[in-house]
């Protein structure tokens, strides 16, 4: 499965993002979409930096539009994604964006007292319509 999520996240790398948004209702949700209609919706923990400083992360203030979130999440809006790394046990991300940007997607593990599953992190290619799901049991599930 892991092949198959490397080769949508290999279509998302040079595209520019469209839309990048986080904070306001959606709390520290960050959903970022692609000129190629791929997007990355994130659940788990996450930190955006620029130049080695950190803007934002998942943690910080979600008020709608003038939260650190908010502010970091539209700070990526037209940068070209540049790279993406990828850890294979994890699944953390790493992202590169052009001047200087970089997404950190850390995932993490089920809460034992959690009896719902919850996700990490989404990977939906609108093309296709498959989505890539990393769960916090650290699997991938394919969905069409």
């Amino acid at each position: 499965m892991i092949k198959k999520i490397l080769k949508v996240l290999k279509q998302f790398e040079g595209n520019v993002v469209t839309y990048s948004r986080a904070g306001g209702g959606a709390g520290s949700i960050l959903l970022i979409k692609s000129q190629n209609n791929i997007s990355l919706w994130i659940w788990c923990y996450w930190e955006i930096s620029h130049s080695d400083d950190l803007l934002a992360t998942a943690d910080d203030d979600t008020t709608a539009i003038t939260g650190n979130i908010a502010v970091a999440a539209r700070q990526l809006e037209g940068k070209v994604i540049k790279w993406i790394k990828i850890d294979p046990d994890y699944y953390h991300l790493r992202i590169g964006f052009d001047d200087d940007y970089e997404l950190f997607v850390g995932c993490e593990s089920q809460p034992p007292e959690e009896d719902f599953p919850l996700d990490n992190w989404e990977l939906y290619n609108k093309n296709t319509k498959i989505k890539y799901i990393v769960g916090c049991d650290f699997s991938i599930k394919e969905r069409r």
